[in-house]
């Protein structure tokens, strides 16, 4: 799966600080830390749902993280820095100029570009969302990879 060499994710907020770059492996990531295993995925993340009996909901769970302030995703609310839109779902998984479809990946959270560029350590270019800190909490990241596993619905 190395032919999902990964560039741009999600770019800083303004298009002057190009904060990207290419997926490449680390030999030093600790588990939980995003860093590049096998597929391209983050050492220590499992692509399984951490609760199976707890549905999560795009629009009551997910779509919210992206509006908190501080510490949400403004970048790419209402305008589309790097091409990225996160003010619907449709736009969220239409992807930005260079994640695209990669963006979300359902059921795959390991190798979605959302999940990566949340988690603390990317596999390239900075962690969002690009005015942290605050970032979202290890919990808030937990929602998102749960809503990824669980096939990022639009519910």
């Amino acid at each position: 799966m190395r032919s999902l060499i990964l560039t741009l994710a999600l770019a800083g907020c303004t298009l002057d600080t190009p904060d990207v770059g290419l997926l490449q492996a680390t030999s030093d990531a600790e588990p939980g830390d995003a860093g590049t295993g096998d597929g391209g995925t983050h050492l220590g993340c499992s692509n399984a749902d951490s609760d199976p009996s707890v549905a999560v909901s795009f629009a009551h769970d997910v779509r919210p993280l992206m509006f908190r302030s501080p510490g949400g995703c403004n970048c790419h609310l209402n305008r589309t820095t790097s091409g990225l839109d996160l003010t619907t779902y449709e736009a969220l998984r239409r992807g930005g100029l260079n994640s695209g479809a990669h963006i979300v990946i359902p059921g795959e959270p390991c190798t979605s570009i959302l999940l990566l560029k949340l988690s603390r350590t990317p596999p390239f270019g900075s962690r969002m969302p690009f005015n942290g800190p605050p970032y979202l909490s290890a919990t808030e990241v937990q929602v998102v990879h749960d809503w990824i596993a669980e096939g990022a619905l639009d519910n």
